[in-house]
């Protein structure tokens, strides 16, 4: 994996982002990062990202969302591979009073029981990282979740063991969903289906090792076990069982990748995990928005019912809004859901330096953006374009948050345009 640096050494951390000078675009403070005493709460939220600017932006995007919905819990960034003083130092600079930072040595993927050593591939730092979090801190929250780093919230979750949601409307108030329970696991539905249903008895085997009966019972209704195991983050974990679980996420993730190099192989790893520790699942699609093309599968329905216009607003919506939990940004949004208009957004078209105190926001959809689609809120260009604004006012509104804690006089123009390559 390529960790990108912010600067070299000898730089000062004012100067990371490297165009960030001294002056009318100065940093006001420095939060020093801390791990120290915190209150308990029921619930600690952690994710993985690596020492890089493009993930310093997100992980403080979403850290500031978190702040700005009042969402319960503890946070933790795990940062994976960050060697430098100067680059430890401006981590120190959070969205999120509560949050802290972890560093997470880098380590090589090895089999312990063979020896073999492999090449990191996608998320492969997320198991190894949050497992030596886990057993260098020994968190005292009654549940672990694990999120993704280009999640932003949209609107607090409260845990329970009696769930009851209302209608949806602007202000119905944070969603209900089950708590996590011993042997009871809470995640997010997501579409790589039972993965461990198509293999062998060997690949069973080379997967499960000593738990292989407990996998394939648990794989043996194809529908069922997607139900059940066709999940990603948030992972939602029990206390009891985090520790058996977080021990052999590893290298189940490595053998599940042997067998089936996929994008998503982390994630189906998970679900074996869960099956060799014998923990049932309950998994929501209600979770996040990512993609409009998925209309009747993720809940833009609870958008549709919204009376809110992101392009008119020009803010987040209400956190009380009966939305998803999440915007997951993990796809392309095109206004109008079409190329050539201008205004096609992917997280990777976002400036590096968006949080350089003297770097602009990103420009704003024009208002009236969403006008031509309310009159069939259940189609593609709705969807879409209602995900351009929406993406853009969330970055905009968090990248102010944070400069207004930490520049004396933050550049907050909205005039940052996409790349033009970027547009199709």
């Amino acid at each position: 994996m390529m960790l990108l640096p912010f600067v070299s050494a000898d730089v000062p951390v004012k100067n990371v982002f490297g165009s960030i000078q001294a002056g009318s675009g100065s940093f006001l403070l420095q939060k020093e990062s801390v791990t120290g005493s915190r209150r308990a709460s029921p619930i600690h939220w952690v994710f993985v990202t690596d020492c890089s600017a493009y993930m310093f932006n997100e992980g403080n995007l979403l850290l500031a969302s978190a702040h700005a919905v009042q969402q319960e819990g503890a946070f933790t960034w795990i940062i994976y591979g960050c060697q430098r003083d100067d680059q430890r130092k401006a981590l120190g600079m959070l969205a999120h009073p509560a949050a802290n930072v972890w560093f997470s040595p880098e380590v090589n993927l090895t089999d312990p029981e063979t020896g073999e050593q492999f090449e990191h591939f996608q998320a492969s730092n997320r198991p190894v990282s949050v497992q030596a979090w886990y057993e260098a801190t020994s968190p005292q929250e009654d549940a672990i979740a694990i999120i993704d780093p280009d999640m932003l919230f949209l609107r607090p979750v409260q845990f329970t063991s009696d769930p009851h949601n209302g209608p949806a409307g602007l202000h119905t108030g944070p969603w209900q969903t089950l708590s996590a329970a011993p042997k009871l696991g809470v995640g997010a539905l997501y579409g790589q289906g039972c993965q461990s249903n198509r293999w062998t008895e060997e690949i069973m085997k080379q997967v499960c090792g000593s738990e292989t009966e407990a996998c394939v019972e648990a794989s043996r209704d194809d529908e069922a076990c997607t139900k059940a195991y066709s999940s990603g983050p948030p992972w939602i974990t029990h206390k009891s069982d985090a520790q058996a679980l977080l021990s052999k996420f590893p290298i189940t993730t490595l053998r599940v990748h042997q067998v089936w190099p996929n994008l998503l192989s982390e994630q189906v790893a998970y679900g074996v995990t869960q099956m060799r520790n014998g923990i049932a699942t309950s998994i929501d699609p209600f979770w996040f928005l990512s993609s409009p093309e998925a209309g009747h599968v993720q809940p833009w329905a609870a958008v549709a019912e919204l009376d809110f216009d992101p392009c008119q607003k020009r803010q987040p919506p209400p956190p009380d809004a009966s939305n998803p939990i999440f915007f997951h940004a993990c796809s392309t949004f095109h206004l109008h859901n079409r190329e050539g208009t201008g205004y096609t957004l992917h997280k990777d078209h976002i400036h590096k330096d968006l949080l350089d105190c003297n770097s602009p926001l990103l420009r704003y959809p024009p208002e009236d953006s969403l006008e031509e689609h309310k009159g069939n809120k259940d189609s593609d260009g709705f969807r879409a374009t209602w995900a351009v604004c929406t993406y853009t006012n969330l970055v905009n509104a968090y990248a102010r948050s944070w400069k207004d804690l930490f520049c004396k006089n933050p550049n907050l123009e909205a005039t940052f345009a996409y790349p033009a390559f970027s547009q199709g």
